[in-house]
């Protein structure tokens, strides 16, 4: 039927169609707070949790579950007696176990597709991208030492008067078997589950809303804070910047391949070199 001869065609278009009224327009989407994620390290899909949500998960799964309740009872059981028996690299490697295991559990039961969403990928291109973060974490150790801490001990000593030194993360006097426990801890265990969790799951929190900066920043200052060991406060300060840098760099390289798998490889490159150098210097 065409329009009448005084109605314009495009509202007669827009009008309804045969005395029967248009379907009713969907509102347009509410963005979340923060802004609606967008996709991932080389398109990934979005991940579905919060900043909030990840630091609740963090704090959960580790502090409380992992070190309050699991790493409590290791204590008791192997009967250590205070922070420098060297024991306590057992309950090390217990309590990052159960924190690994306790993040599992939240991601296979209320996130499901978590993998895809990660990126924990396999097969040829995981060989390739675990062979490229090898590599990066044999780089990025003499560059921290020489473009980070270089300068920032420099400037704790113009600070506090008196030269800091990193904090030693392992007690003294380790049998071969502590030693050995040591290695598997820092070199095997550690890098899956910190990157699982402060690049898979904190990281992103942020980065896919954010974008890369803000994600890195703050989950780069989370993960230098975690790395606080008890000592004079320049090398607990000392210790603590340059794991802050070393979680930026570590979310470039997850930036540059879109796979966890690199970023594991990497670290655990980076922790080998430095648990190496620790125990030849005893």
């Amino acid at each position: 039927m065409p329009p009448p001869p005084d109605e314009p065609a495009s509202a007669f278009l827009a009008g309804p169609i045969g005395g029967l009224p248009m379907p009713p327009v969907p509102p347009a989407p509410v963005p979340a707070l923060g802004g609606l994620p967008g996709p991932g390290p080389k398109g990934l899909p979005a991940v579905g949790w919060s900043f909030g949500r990840a630091l609740v998960v963090g704090v959960v799964t580790n502090l409380l579950l992992a070190q309050v309740l699991v790493a409590a009872f290791a204590f008791i059981a192997l009967g250590v007696r205070n922070a420098e028996d060297p024991a306590t690299v057992y309950v090390g490697v217990i309590g990052d176990l159960a924190w690994l295991g306790f993040m599992l559990i939240w991601l296979f039961r209320w996130q499901p597709g978590w993998r895809d969403r990660i990126g924990i990928i396999t097969g040829r291109r995981g060989v390739r991208d675990a062979g490229f973060g090898f590599v990066g974490g044999l780089l990025l150790y003499p560059l921290i030492v020489l473009a980070i801490a270089a300068p920032l001990t420099y400037l704790f000593q113009t600070l506090s008067g008196s030269e800091p030194t990193t904090p030693d993360q392992l007690p003294q006097h380790l049998n071969a078997a502590q030693a050995f426990a040591s290695v598997v801890l820092a070199v095997l265990i550690a890098p899956v589950v910190e990157e699982l969790y402060f690049r898979g799951v904190l990281f992103r929190s942020l980065r896919d809303r954010h974008g890369f900066w803000v994600g890195a920043i703050v989950s780069g200052v989370i993960f230098g804070l975690v790395h606080y060991v008890p000592a004079p406060w320049q090398d607990s300060m000392l210790l603590q910047s340059i794991m802050v840098f070393t979680g930026i760099a570590l979310a470039w390289i997850y930036e540059r391949r879109g796979n966890l798998v690199a970023n594991v490889a990497a670290h655990m490159a980076f922790n080998a070199v430095g648990i190496a150098l620790i125990l030849w210097a005893r």
